[in-house]
């Protein structure tokens, strides 16, 4: 065996220096424990909630998903050709490996314009993750430089809070009217509320026990 094989095989495994390999329930440390315990609400006592509040509970808003973006900028390039998108054009740089060496590139986006605020020429600054469909995964954010029309002679830009209240407000029309259908289908009303996030088996376990610690 080689040296270096040798020296390699005498260190202790990589598993064994970060964590021990077995870890009681009640060793958690206080830290996560209460982070998870803020973070949601055991289930025993969301089942109490559930049944004392039945009725409000209804009214509650509907949670909705928050997706990591980046932000990024972009000339548009095509307007028109879809109802509330456009094609706008990223210029960056891409790092090639084997002559070591940054060439540059224009990668072409779908962006979701939903108040059809643009006009081709503008630069605009889009982010990702507002997934629309298949192909349109970004959404225009604010226009840095507008070519033609005015800013003012426009619709105005959403916000990123005008958005969420939009979603919000089609979330819960979305389970009022599926609340419609099962009353008018014989079912009796349900107390839960459309769009909650959902605790699996093994968050549940986690928070049986830590509840219990």
């Amino acid at each position: 065996m080689s040296p270096r094989l040798f020296l390699r095989a005498m260190q202790p495994l990589r598993s064994s220096t970060i964590r021990p390999t077995s870890i009681l329930p009640i060793q958690l440390p206080s830290a996560i424990a209460s982070r998870r315990l803020l973070s949601s609400t055991p289930i025993t006592q969301q089942e109490g909630l559930q049944e004392s509040n039945a009725t409000t509970s209804a009214a509650l808003p509907p949670s909705l998903r928050k997706y990591p973006y980046t932000l990024k900028s972009g000339t548009v390039v095509s307007v028109g050709r879809m109802e509330r998108t456009v094609t706008v054009e990223h210029r960056h740089t891409i790092w090639d490996s084997y002559i070591r060496k940054n060439y540059p590139k224009i990668t072409r986006y779908l962006v979701s314009d939903p108040q059809n605020s643009l006009r081709e020429g503008d630069v605009i600054e889009f982010s990702s993750g507002a997934p629309k469909s298949r192909h349109v995964r970004h959404v225009v954010e604010r226009i840095i430089a507008p070519f033609g029309d005015a800013i003012e002679d426009r619709p105005a830009v959403l916000t990123r809070e005008e958005r969420d209240a939009i979603r919000a407000e089609k979330r819960a029309a979305k389970a009022a009217r599926r609340e419609q259908r099962r009353l008018e289908s014989g079912a009796t009303p349900s107390d839960g509320v459309h769009g909650q996030d959902h605790v699996g088996r093994i968050r549940r376990l986690v928070l049986e026990r830590t509840a219990d610690a």
